[in-house]
């Protein structure tokens, strides 16, 4: 298939997928006869993986470590320590964004009031 077609069916724009070609998490593709790329089902199924990846947060280094560990799962550890501070990170974010909603939910006022008492102006 080509990179628009790949693209379609992985719904990652072609741009991104020349682009992971480029950093080495996809590997370099086939050549047709004219030059264009060409790409088969297990393309598909990596830029799945990629994409479930980066969807979970992470990135594109670590995205080809757990692809290197998926192809020697005896490294299965690596795996989990990676995830193991991935889990840790998003928690991190979810904290922040909690104290960052309870800041703006201080800051709302539904009732009228004057500019001079909005609080949101007095950042």
């Amino acid at each position: 298939m080509t990179v628009n077609e790949l693209s379609k069916q992985s719904g990652i724009h072609p741009e991104t997928i020349r682009y992971y070609e480029k950093t080495g998490v996809l590997p370099a593709p086939k050549r047709q006869a004219n030059g264009y790329r060409c790409y088969d089902e297990t393309t598909l199924v990596l830029l799945r993986f990629i994409k479930t990846c980066r969807s979970l947060g992470f990135s594109v280094e670590e995205i080809k470590q757990l692809n290197h560990i998926k192809n020697h799962p005896h490294q299965h550890g690596i795996a989990d320590q990676m995830i193991v501070r991935q889990l840790a990170t998003v928690e991190e974010k979810i904290a922040r964004l909690n104290e960052i909603r309870h800041f703006l939910q201080d800051l709302v006022m539904e009732e009228a009031h004057s500019e001079a008492d909005c609080k949101a102006l007095l950042l």
